[in-house]
This record gives C-alpha cells, sequence and structure tokens, in this order.
C-alpha cells in the first residue's frame, strides 16, 4: 500500500485543515508550467512597453515610468497563481504586479526579490499580465517574471455553523464553522460529512425546565459523553404510572428521528424515549431496542453509555419528547422508587437516521452541512486512465438520492464517481459518463455503514470495481474523455454542488494510471485482520 502511494497524484487523508480547508497530503505544493514569455527579458519582444519603459541588458527598465509593461498569459477566473519577479536599481515611486482584471498583489518600493500568490475573481476578455507603476512614476529595473498556477490538491471547505465530533479522547467536542470535523468515532480518525440538519428539541442539556412525571430528577448527576457534570438521572417512583421528564418539541410533520445517549444507574429497567407517536426501549441487557411503530439503532458509547435512536415509519407531528424508564417494553408499570437512569442529549431531528449531536439551549437549533471541493486540476488528474479511490462509511444504509465523491471537468457532462445508490440498500457502484452519455455502471451489495475500501479503474473499454480487495464488477465497452477534461475532486457528484457525499472518510487518492489487477487487489485489501475487523464492525479481541 505505501510503495501504491507513491504513485497517486492527489492523497487526502484526516491529518492536517485549515479554516476553509482541507488539505491533502500530496502534493504538498506543485506549480503549472511557465505562463511568461521572455519573463527574463532576454530580448525587446514579448512584451508591450508603456510610456516610460523600456527593455534592455537583460532587464524591463523603468525611467519615470507612468505606463504599463504589460503581456497577454492564460489565466482563468477563480484560480491560483504564484508571481515572481525582481527590482533591481530602484529610484523612486511604486511597482506592483497585476492579474487579470486588477486583482493586485503588494506594493514593492525596494529592491528585492518577491512573491504574490493570487487569486483570480474577474478575469478581462484579454487576459493581461500588468507590471503596473500606476500609483506613482517607478524608476528601475524588473527582471525574472514568472507566472504559474498553484496545483494543489486542497479541498475549499465550508459549513456555515459550528458542529460536533468525536475528539481523539472519546469525547463529544465543538468545532468552529468552517473547519472540517475530523472524528474518531471507533478510535481512528476520519473526516465527517454530514446534511443540515436541525435539532427540534429546545432543551437537550437544561432539564430543570421539563416536566416531571412519576419520577424525580436530579440535574447534573454525572459525567456524560462530552466531559462535563451534565447528565440527568431519573428514578421512578412508587406508584403505578409512567416514571418520566418531557418537553414541548415544535416541529413540523414529516419523518423523525429521536435519539439520546442512556446509560444504566441502579436496577435492571428499559431505557426509552418517545417523540408521541413512536416510542423506542433500550435493553441494556441485551443490547438491543424494540419499537412497535419504528425503526431503531443503538450506538455503544465508553463508560456505559448507548445513544439509542428511533425513526418513524410515516409522517408524524412529533409535538413533545418523553425521556423515561420502562419494563417489559411498557411505560406504565409499578415502579419500585430506586430503579434510575441516566440521560444525555436528546436531539429531535427530521430524517431517516441519527446525526453527530446538536446542543441547543432555549431553541430549536440548526447545524450547517459539510461540504468540500474543489480540489486537483488537469494537471493532476489524468482524462484518459485512472484510479480513483476511497475508504469511507455511509452514514445510513440507504440514502433517497445518491451519494458521490468524484473527480469532473465541473458539469454533468464528464464524470468519474465512486457513489451510494440513491433509492436502494447498501449498494455501492462505479458512474462513468463521457460527453453526456453513460459509459460505465458497475454496481455491487455491501455493507456501506462499515467502512471499506473501495476503487474505480478507468481506461478505454476497461473498466472496474475494486472493493476490499476483490475485482466485483467490470466493463470492457466505453470511451473515457480526451485529454485534458478532467480538472476536479469533490466530495459530491460534480462542481461541489450536485449530491454531496455524506459519511465518513478515511482517505481519498487519484492516481493518473490505471493500476493492474494486483496493484488494485493491493490497494483496496486490508493491512492486518485486526484492521479489516475493526473496519467491517466487528470486537477484534
Amino acid at each position: 500500500m505505501s510503495n501504491l502511494l507513491q504513485k497517486a497524484s492527489i492523497i487526502t487523508t484526516p491529518t492536517a485543515y485549515d479554516t476553509g480547508k482541507i488539505l491533502s497530503v500530496k502534493p504538498v505544493q506543485y506549480y503549472g508550467p511557465e505562463l511568461v514569455t521572455n519573463g527574463d527579458f532576454a530580448t525587446d519582444s514579448d512584451w508591450t512597453k508603456g510610456t516610460g519603459w523600456n527593455i534592455s541588458g537583460g532587464k524591463g527598465n523603468g525611467t519615470s515610468a507612468s505606463g504599463d509593461l504589460t503581456q497577454t498569459i492564460s489565466i482563468a477566473i477563480n484560480k491560483t497563481y504564484r508571481v515572481n519577479y525582481t527590482i533591481s536599481n530602484y529610484s523612486s515611486g511604486v511597482f506592483r504586479i497585476v492579474l487579470g482584471a486588477y486583482v493586485a498583489g503588494t506594493n514593492r518600493a525596494a529592491n528585492g526579490t518577491y512573491t504574490d500568490v493570487l487569486t483570480v475573481t474577474n478575469a478581462n476578455s484579454n487576459l493581461l499580465l500588468y507590471l503596473a507603476a500606476d500609483i506613482s512614476a517607478f524608476t528601475g529595473s524588473i527582471d525574472n517574471v514568472s507566472v504559474k498556477e498553484v496545483l494543489n490538491a486542497d479541498f475549499d471547505f465550508t459549513r456555515g455553523s459550528s458542529a460536533t465530533r468525536v475528539g481523539s479522547n472519546g469525547l463529544i467536542q465543538d468545532v468552529a464553522s468552517n473547519l472540517p470535523r475530523i472524528d474518531y468515532t471507533g478510535g481512528v480518525g476520519s473526516w465527517k460529512f454530514e446534511p443540515q440538519r436541525t435539532n427540534y428539541q429546545p432543551y437537550s442539556t437544561d432539564f430543570s425546565v421539563w416536566g416531571l412525571s412519576g419520577a424525580t430528577v436530579n440535574i447534573n448527576y454525572g459525567l456524560s459523553p462530552d466531559g462535563l457534570n451534565n447528565s440527568t438521572l431519573i428514578t421512578e417512583g412508587t406508584g403505578s404510572a409512567q416514571h418520566r421528564i418531557l418537553k414541548g418539541s415544535p416541529a413540523s410533520s414529516g419523518i423523525y428521528t429521536l435519539s439520546c445517549f442512556v446509560k444504566n444507574k441502579v436496577g435492571n429497567r428499559q431505557a426509552y424515549i418517545d417523540m408521541g407517536a413512536v416510542t423506542g426501549f433500550f435493553n441494556f441487557d441485551t443490547k438491543t431496542m424494540f419499537s412497535a411503530a419504528g425503526t431503531t439503532s443503538v450506538e455503544s458509547w465508553s463508560n456505559g453509555w448507548y445513544r439509542i435512536s428511533i425513526t418513524s415509519s410515516s409522517n408524524i407531528t412529533p409535538t413533545v419528547t418523553f425521556l423515561g424508564i420502562g419494563k417489559n417494553n411498557n411505560e406504565t408499570f409499578q415502579g419500585d422508587g430506586s430503579s434510575a437512569i441516566e440521560f444525555f442529549a436528546p436531539q429531535l431531528e427530521q430524517g431517516s437516521y441519527a446525526t453527530s449531536y446538536i446542543p441547543t439551549s432555549g431553541s430549536a437549533t440548526t447545524r450547517s452541512a459539510d461540504a468540500a471541493n474543489n480540489a486537483g486540476s488537469s494537471d493532476l488528474i489524468n482524462s484518459t486512465e485512472g484510479v480513483l479511490y476511497a475508504e469511507f462509511s455511509t452514514i445510513s444504509s440507504d440514502a433517497v438520492n445518491s451519494r458521490y465523491i468524484g473527480i469532473s471537468n465541473g458539469s454533468v457532462d464528464n464524470r468519474i464517481a465512486i457513489r451510494q445508490l440513491g433509492g436502494s440498500t447498501n449498494q455501492v457502484g462505479c458512474f462513468v459518463v463521457v460527453g453526456g452519455s453513460v459509459q460505465a455502471n458497475l454496481i455491487s451489495t455491501i455493507n456501506l455503514v462499515n467502512f471499506n475500501k473501495i476503487a474505480v479503474k478507468y481506461k478505454a473499454n476497461d473498466f472496474a470495481l475494486w472493493v476490499n480487495g476483490i475485482e466485483l464488477a467490470t466493463d470492457t465497452s466505453g470511451t473515457v474523455p480526451s485529454e485534458g477534461t478532467f480538472n476536479k475532486l469533490d466530495f459530491a457528484n460534480f462542481n461541489g454542488s450536485s449530491l454531496p457525499f455524506e459519511g465518513n472518510t478515511k482517505s481519498v487518492a487519484v492516481f493518473k494510471e490505471a493500476l493492474t489487477d494486483l496493484e488494485l487487489e493491493c490497494l483496496v485489501s486490508w493491512m492486518s485482520f485486526s484492521d479489516m475487523g475493526i473496519a467491517l464492525g466487528y470486537t477484534v479481541e
């Protein structure tokens, strides 16, 4: 695997990030070809000389220059360029670089070698490079002018709100807006991508404002999964009654999921959660959950905590959240006055599965979607042959719409992707479209909520889908795009806006050549039996 990664042109792992960026491991820094002709002024050519400029002695010389020294170069909107140049013989005035429609570098007024990194936001129709002296007349010489596109595999990342993750210490932590989340659920870091969701339960930790029925409560009782002393202990009463707390949840009609963290404290009761129309009962002994009118899910956390959830099977309007103690899948029973269960962080969200915890404090709170796109370039992605690889798990086993990790030219007409198929359960596929026509559509069934290693090989008349060390599907008929077509890698279908990926990703890589079968087998195989067991959801002892 390590040797194979040396072949990759792009490698992204959950190792580094910045505000608005997911940083790739490879390439660290890479530049395109030189865009300036005669940047060393070896000849008196290729430049348009404005007032006060001449070319001689291997330099561009300004004498009280008030005009511009210009050259037409090939630059594009939304791309970033590194500009290098040297000032010598400086006497007076100010010099600066301007790209396109006036994206200006730093003003310089001294001898030296300088670098500006500029992102073109509005290139004019002539795509001019300006050596501009329009601030004040410039006297001095310019040499060694270089403009190269900055080519990197870093993803532009956005999330318009804060969000939570599981930190390396196993505790729930807050992450600021526009910072990607490295989530350590299961002990190994992965990038977390979730859709926008709202927690409609307005009091997720302040249980002092919840109503009480047939029970007593201790607020801020014990340590919760966020490491704070903010769990709530519910102790059943002695009557034949419901033993619970309740709070209004202002939500409209739809499919809803209610989740909550629970921990058994005293006795051998069930924890139950109820959103008015659907109730789920969790058995601490069997680690299973029962619901007569919905689907259930159980996640094991550390220190005896479990996150349990129920999802309605049809549209409901949940107006009240109930958290309580159950017995034999019933809410009403004769209490003993001592059995008790800890609760933390109820979350009521519209959707068919639970997402990461969204804290609330007095009102419904919305977490924005995670999005990472716009990595790569035509120099880093080969359009005529290659491999797209990813190790990931999805949020749920099914999706209403397909979800993608893909390379493209920013349009629907040319793209190659690994996708979770919408409208199906646990189906993954490779999807190849050239010139608006589907060339390959390879599909296989696997457990998508576990981590899987998946690779798509593409080459004219040679397409293959590899999963966890095995070639699962092939297609020997189909075309690929012309050279230089692909220039983007997105956690989405194409252009960063269509059907974004939802799940956790440990690695994404792009190879500029179609790997051999032996290489592909190695690429998607597990490094050890232990790694395979953990990734596929087994307990390895």
